[in-house]
């Protein structure tokens, strides 16, 4: 009954895992230029859209960051140090982004002018 468990186990993971490769295969075949025009045709039909959307992203970061930076006190006065551990290393994965979505929207507006004329 095991032996059968773990055969059909294996037997399932197997194909997730060749489904998988595949698809990451057949992904990677493009080259990408079609999808970049379409994304700059997008944005230089409505670049207050795309603004917003990065501003958007931006607030929704930042109020992970403070969310985890309360997850993060707490359990710090519980004593839980790889909890402590794995938030930290989330705020800073985080923060970097953070960096990087002010960055874009930073350079935005040049962007737009450079590209959308």
């Amino acid at each position: 009954m095991n032996i059968t468990k773990h055969t059909l186990g294996a037997a399932a993971l197997t194909l997730t895992l060749t489904i998988g490769g595949a698809s990451v295969a057949l992904a990677g075949d493009n080259e990408g230029g079609a999808d970049r025009e379409a994304k700059i045709a997008q944005i230089c039909a409505d670049p207050d859209a795309a603004i917003a959307k990065l501003t958007e992203r931006q607030t929704k970061v930042s109020e992970r960051i403070a969310k985890l930076t309360e997850l993060r006190t707490k359990a710090t006065e519980a004593g839980r140090t790889k909890l402590v551990t794995k938030i930290e290393r989330r705020l800073d994965r985080l923060q970097t982004a953070l960096d990087r979505i002010a960055i874009r929207i930073d350079k935005a507006p040049t962007w737009i002018a450079e590209n959308c004329s």
